[in-house]
Order: structure tokens, then C-alpha cells, then sequence
């Protein structure tokens, strides 16, 4: 009888793979509004909701960082200064968000005839921990809501660093990005849900690469704290792209 329930539940889940569509209904890609150096050409953002995606001034990179759910140190290689794009997708009924990065990924080897391949590496990275003392993080935002939307770089605001509405994966990743952070951040701390986080001082110590105020910062205002450590990590290799062809 539990085999036959096994088999049931198994052939069931590869009937419902199988209604999910592979490809987009709509889709176009444009130039980006905002070129990258201009003022602001380096924030990139990505909106999704169960029939669309939309994303805002990003590489070739950013794409396939958010198709196949990589942190940008696993696509080694990746060039400052790309070309950017703006990217609009729609499908004809609501998929979950593993499906819309999965129908990405076919967009991307049919628009940009993406080709990668797959290694693992020991890699150097911070580990974003919680402190002894637990943690001062603001109070999770609430669960729910149509439109996920997600920012490349934090935002600056009255002396401080705020990055609206981020996951502590979402943190660690901009974290990682700021001037004086050497190596990637990854998120070790097991804490679920999204947070509006404010770090005072902040953008002052990123502009002078200081490193040590940047770690205090976090754990002083936070209650976190980062932690060097080696660990095997997947990364990507693109092996072939081209520049999109025509909508």
C-alpha cells in the first residue's frame, strides 16, 4: 500500500511538472533606460510576481545570477561595464517563482544562446553569523504581498545604509558589495523572513574602504557579525552568449 502511495505521489508530481509551460508567453528585452555610468547606472532591480518579471537596468550577469539562483562570486568572470538591459516577462497563468526562473533560463539560452557549464571550488568568503548576544534586527516585515522586489545596492539615506525590504541572503549579497568588504558575505545565520535594515554610519565608512568599521557597524547595530571561512561552493561558467536577438 506505501509503495503504491509513493508511486501515486510520484507520478503525479511529474504530471504537474509537466503542465508547467517552459517558456515565457511574452517576453522583451531592451537597452536599459539607464545606462550604466550614468547617475544611478549601477542599481539594477528585479520584480516578480506569479505572471510576470521584471527587471530594471541589468547585465547579462545579473540574469543569469537570479535564473539560477547563484550569489555573483559563482559567476566568476562577469564584466564591470556590461551591457545592461531592461527585461519583461509575462506568462498566461500564475507559476511559482522556481518556474519563472527556470522559464528565465530558457530566455536567456534562446535570446543571448546562453551556453554554461557547472564547477565546484573551494572559495574564500565571510560568513554572516549571529552574535552570542542574538540578534537586533528590526521586526520582520509582513509575509505576503503580489510584487517581490529586490535592489542591487542599498540605498542612502540620512548618513546611513538602508536596504528596504531584504532577506538576511538579500543583505549579506549587498553587504558584500560595498567598498572595503574583500571577500564574498554568505548568509549563515537561519533567519527566515525580510527586514527594512538601517546601518547608521555606514556609507561614511564604505567611502573610506574601512573594513574593521564596517564589521563593527553590523555587529554593534545588528547583532551580527562576520566570520572568515573556506567552504565548496558551485559555480558557473558561461562558455558562450551573444547580444539578444530582436524582440
Amino acid at each position: 500500500m506505501a509503495r503504491s502511495m509513493i508511486s501515486f505521489f510520484f507520478a503525479l508530481s511529474i504530471a504537474i511538472a509537466a503542465q508547467q509551460p517552459a517558456s515565457f508567453s511574452a517576453a522583451s528585452i531592451k537597452p536599459a533606460a539607464i545606462a550604466i555610468g550614468r547617475e544611478g547606472g549601477n542599481r539594477s532591480r528585479i520584480q516578480h510576481t506569479p505572471t510576470s518579471l521584471t527587471m530594471s537596468n541589468v547585465t547579462l550577469a545579473d540574469s543569469v545570477q537570479w535564473a539560477y539562483g547563484l550569489a555573483p562570486f559563482q559567476l566568476p568572470g562577469a564584466r564591470p561595464g556590461a551591457e545592461s538591459y531592461d527585461i519583461l516577462a509575462k506568462t498566461d497563468a500564475p507559476v511559482p517563482v522556481a518556474q519563472l526562473k527556470a522559464m528565465l533560463q530558457d530566455l536567456l539560452a534562446k535570446r543571448f544562446k546562453l551556453a554554461i557549464h557547472r564547477e565546484t571550488k573551494m572559495l574564500p568568503v565571510y560568513e554572516l553569523v549571529v552574535t552570542k548576544g542574538g540578534t537586533k534586527l528590526p521586526k520582520a516585515n509582513a509575509a505576503g504581498g503580489p510584487v517581490h522586489t529586490a535592489d542591487s545596492l542599498p540605498r542612502v539615506e540620512s548618513g546611513a545604509f538602508v536596504f528596504a525590504n531584504a532577506s538576511m541572503a538579500e543583505f549579506a549579497e549587498m553587504f558584500g558589495k560595498l567598498q572595503g568588504i574583500d571577500l564574498p558575505v554568505v548568509d549563515r545565520t537561519g533567519i527566515a523572513g525580510s527586514f527594512d535594515i538601517v546601518l547608521k554610519g555606514a556609507p561614511a565608512a564604505a567611502r573610506e574602504a574601512d573594513t574593521a568599521a564596517l564589521f563593527a557597524i553590523v555587529q554593534e547595530q545588528l547583532g551580527l557579525k562576520l566570520v572568515s571561512a573556506k567552504a565548496p561552493f558551485e559555480i558557473v561558467i558561461v562558455d558562450h552568449a551573444e547580444r539578444p536577438s530582436e524582440n
